[in-house]
């Protein structure tokens, strides 16, 4: 484990995104014996003339204004502002300037020397070299290109340099693993990892069922995680809620859009964010969970970090057929098409047992996150420059 380092953290989302993904583990951890600096994404698409865009440039001048916050003794979050129009060159450039003149003040106003920068989005590339950095990561954990809204030209040319100038590349998935490798040869695959004593007491029976899903008719077929169109396969949601209507399908998360319009029949139920100390109350409650995903590009190199807080809450797991989920086929149904997903299903709530999930949650025990964080120290350590 790193100790007595200065690390700044390049999000590709926001500490405060309702989501708490690998870049919040990340921080959480290496704060414990490390000064963290997490710095709130800048974005990667221009901004719509839309309610929930105009919300989030406002949000973020306010966090802006208020300099950084303070999670605990060793972790510190801002948010950096910049001119939101990603795609033209001069703005570029003069985001290039806003983000160094920024962290720099930040830096100093928490005294932090010679960082370690591990960036998780590309268009910040720019900072590489200006902040007297001992060692770059880029930290690759999706194919962000494989986003709709992103200009997938201007960000190939930013990744393009991100790999070049980088000192080390971690993917979490091996299939970004054989793609990053072509461009830097000092590129490593560390799959996600997972808190799991957290999910563990999901198999506590003392632990309480929320109300809000307490009272859906069971079985109730569960998902958490970031529900839009580049992730969520919706028509093979409504084919399990039109096949199966005594079936309750919860989906909890962060949605873009309104998901309401998109859920077509009575038996899906959207119940919004819930916190993280909150979702093994809510493993609980599932008797399946689910991994709906469309393929796409997306999906395909992405490595679900969901499956190991199912897993480790000792859940049967349905996925669609995704290259990383195929590593844990041992534990989990895989499914081929919308008609197998709906079968694989119906055979967990007939074969599940409580010695089938304590077995489960027992295949994961080694899956955690400090064993995660041990293994990018090392390959920090080996790839740190002194001055």
């Amino acid at each position: 484990m790193l100790k007595n380092e200065n690390i700044i953290i390049f999000s590709s989302d926001d500490w405060k995104s309702g989501l708490k993904s690998s870049k919040y583990h990340i921080a959480k951890h290496f704060s414990r014996h490390n000064k963290v600096l997490f710095v709130n994404s800048i974005g990667l698409r221009n901004p719509g003339i839309n309610k929930s865009d105009i919300s989030r440039i406002f949000a973020k001048l306010f966090s802006f204004f208020s300099g950084y916050h303070k999670v605990s003794d060793n972790l510190f979050v801002c948010t950096p502002v910049v001119v939101p129009f990603h795609s033209f060159r001069g703005v570029k450039s003069i985001n290039a300037n806003l983000l160094v003149w920024f962290i720099r003040l930040m830096m100093f106003r928490l005294s932090m020397k010679r960082p370690i920068l591990i960036i998780f989005m590309p268009n910040v590339k720019d900072v590489i070299g200006r902040l007297n950095e001992k060692c770059v990561v880029y930290y690759c954990i999706d194919e962000l290109k494989g986003y709709r809204e992103v200009d997938r030209n201007v960000f190939e040319k930013d990744e393009t340099e991100l790999l070049r100038r980088a000192d080390c590349v971690v993917t979490c998935s091996a299939e970004l693993n054989e793609i990053k490798k072509k461009s830097n040869p000092h590129t490593y695959y560390i799959p996600h990892g997972v808190e799991w004593a957290h999910f563990r007491s999901a198999l506590n029976p003392q632990l309480p069922i929320p109300r809000d899903i307490e009272e859906f008719r069971k079985p109730i077929i569960g998902f958490y995680g970031f529900i839009s169109d580049d992730w969520i396969d919706f028509a093979l949601l409504d084919h399990m809620a039109v096949v199966h209507p005594e079936w309750s399908v919860v989906l909890i998360g962060r949605s873009k859009g309104d998901i309401n319009k998109r859920l077509k029949t009575a038996n899906i139920h959207f119940l919004g964010i819930r916190s993280f100390e909150e979702l093994p109350a809510y493993n609980k409650a599932f008797d399946v969970s689910i991994i709906p995903f469309v393929i796409n590009q997306l999906t395909m190199s992405s490595n679900p970090l969901k499956l190991f807080e199912y897993l480790s809450s000792g859940k049967p797991v349905v996925s669609v057929d995704i290259p990383e989920v195929r590593n844990h086929a041992a534990w989990v149904k895989i499914a081929s098409s919308h008609e197998q997903f709906v079968r694989h299903i119906e055979e967990c709530l007939l074969e599940d047992t409580l010695e089938c999930r304590l077995m489960r949650s027992d295949a994961m025990r080694n899956e955690t996150w400090e064993n995660r964080i041990d293994l990018l120290s090392r390959i920090i350590n080996e790839h740190t420059h002194e001055q």
